[in-house]
């Protein structure tokens, strides 16, 4: 369900770069709505925090230590606490990272050199289940799904899914939430919820970052 809007939003980095956690911390901290309630440096340091707290979102550096342990962590952080929202705040927008991350559980990718206003707005839409992705990263996606093969007969079978959902779908890659689908389809919140159950349990997905993957991946957009 999404976060209450009137709730203050919960946020804990996970950066090894002691700078930029502070960075972040301290222009997060002016917002009234925004509180980043604890940092880390290492995703196992991250992992108990986040076990503690079980923050609204958790901002995910993908370059920690020297390794790329934020896909895994984006993946233990979604077990540990599915509830959490991964953003992945990174400085790298290489394919052969973007999609693991977003196959790992992240809800959105940005990159640093985003504006701090434009990070605040993405961690208020994190908390509204709404996903934001940098131009770069957004222009990636789209070029992969472009080249994407149709799907094959075995993966076809389980997309059985009704003209209506397949709309909504699509509305769901391309970043709307439940009540600007609804608006766009003249049909009420209500049914949208209702179409969006359904379509997860047919395509046998956790949540709407796997539906807006699948589409990409799938090449239905």
């Amino acid at each position: 369900m999404p976060a209450d809007i009137n709730k203050t939003i919960t946020v804990i980095s996970i950066d090894d770069h002691p700078m930029v956690r502070e960075g972040i911390a301290l222009f997060l901290s002016l917002q009234n709505d925004i509180n980043v309630i604890a940092q880390a440096s290492t995703i196992d340091e991250g992992l108990a925090l986040i076990a503690l707290h079980k923050p609204d979102v958790v901002l995910m550096d993908l370059q920690i230590e020297d390794t790329l342990a934020g896909i895994e962590g984006t993946q233990l952080v979604k077990k540990q606490s599915p509830e959490s929202e991964v953003i992945i705040l990174t400085s790298y927008h290489n394919d052969e990272y973007i999609l693991p991350a977003f196959e790992a559980g992240a809800l959105s990718y940005l990159l640093k050199d985003i504006l701090p206003e434009e990070l605040s707005s993405a961690v208020r839409k994190a908390a509204q289940k709404q996903a934001v992705f940098s131009p770069i990263v957004a222009n990636k996606l789209l070029k992969y799904a472009s080249s994407q093969k149709p799907l094959n007969a075995k993966v076809a079978l389980k997309m059985t899914l009704s003209e209506r959902e397949h709309q909504i779908l699509k509305l769901i890659a391309t970043g709307n939430n439940n009540a600007e689908i609804a608006e766009a389809l003249f049909i009420a919140i209500k049914t949208v919820k209702t179409h969006v159950s359904n379509i997860l349990a047919k395509l046998q997905l956790r949540d709407r970052t796997q539906v807006a993957v699948h589409a990409w991946k799938s090449g239905m957009m």
